[in-house]
């Protein structure tokens, strides 16, 4: 079964860290709706950094019930480029073995293309099964506000690690060498 993929990181220390949060197709209008509506009032976009402990705890539930399924990336690095190539590169290869078809990773000025000549090099020009791969603003994708919250959560540790794990919103944790 296709799905598709939504990609957000997160930085802690030495730590980068990438989410991957997956969701079928058929269920994407739906979990949408339900992230648009978890917006404060004047909120563009939900961006766990900037929300307070008591938001952050709720929002997490409320994205709990939706179909998704994450697995959080970590490279420690010195190189935040590197890791974040060494990342990108190891997803995408382990994503399209898992069934998605396409990839929706957050817009970041002066990294869209690094990632696009990234995922080229992991994929090659003609990846069987196909993959196709995009860049968007959070503004306008509710579906990456999921990775950036989980990212930062398990980022966080403690009991914010704890909470994702037991809101069942991370399905595994791979660790990433950077070359």
């Amino acid at each position: 079964m296709s799905r598709h993929a939504f990609i957000d990181e997160s930085t802690r220390g030495r730590n980068y860290l990438i989410c991957a949060a997956t969701i079928s197709p058929a269920d994407l209008d739906a979990a949408r709706r339900a992230l648009t509506t978890m917006r404060a009032p004047g909120q563009r976009r939900i961006h766990f950094a900037t929300e307070s402990d008591q938001r952050r705890r709720s929002l997490l539930k409320e994205m709990s019930t939706l179909e998704t399924t994450s697995v959080v990336y970590v490279a420690n690095h010195r190189d935040q480029v590197a890791a974040r190539a060494a990342i990108v590169a190891t997803a995408v290869v382990k994503l399209r073995q898992a069934g998605v078809s396409r990839l929706v990773l957050e817009a970041r000025q002066g990294q869209d293309e690094q990632d696009r000549a990234v995922i080229y090099r992991a994929l090659g020009p003609d990846p069987e099964p196909p993959l196709s791969y995009t860049h968007h603003r959070s503004a306008s994708e509710p579906l990456l506000w999921v990775p950036d919250a989980v990212a930062w959560a398990w980022g966080r540790g403690g009991s914010w690690r704890t909470r994702v794990e037991d809101l069942d919103l991370v399905s595994a944790v791979e660790m990433v060498n950077v070359s």
